[in-house]
């Protein structure tokens, strides 16, 4: 399995220190993948309605102020040209029961818990990133929807 670079990655967690561990992994693994910061679900839905390229993948913290997680994946999965694009709900403290049947039922096409070790980061964001995610959005199913490393 190989690890594909240049696929447009975007993060949205209202937390500094997280997006800044996050990005720290992704140079670790000297990907060549182009990484966008949000900070909110607000700021993302702006993004996604500009000019700019729509990202391949986008990271969701479920926990934010102003628009949870769970709104702003709503309104993704709302608007028919970002129904294709893999949202990985990540950055939860815990895979609760509700939390994963909810982010399923919105339209989520993975649950990650958010790792603490930085090595977990390491390997989980590797594994999402070399993941056939159009295979995966056609068959999505709750039995294979939480990632793990």
């Amino acid at each position: 399995m190989n690890t594909r670079n240049n696929i447009r990655i975007l993060l949205t967690d209202d937390d500094e220190d997280d997006r800044e561990f996050f990005a720290e992994a992704l140079a670790d693994l000297q990907l060549e993948n182009p990484i966008e910061f949000c900070k909110n679900g607000v700021e993302l839905l702006d993004r996604l309605n500009t000019n700019s390229p729509i990202p391949d993948i986008i990271f969701l913290d479920l926990n934010m102020p102003i628009l949870s997680g769970f709104e702003t994946l709503q309104q993704i999965r709302e608007d028919a040209k970002f129904k294709d694009i893999p949202v990985i709900a990540i950055y939860s403290t815990s895979a609760t029961e509700d939390g994963v049947k909810n982010t399923f039922g919105l339209g989520a096409n993975a649950y990650v818990v958010k790792p603490i070790a930085f090595s977990d980061l390491k390997k989980l964001l590797k594994k999402v990133i070399e993941t056939d995610w159009k295979e995966k959005l056609e068959n999505v199913r709750i039995e294979s929807f939480i990632i793990s490393v």
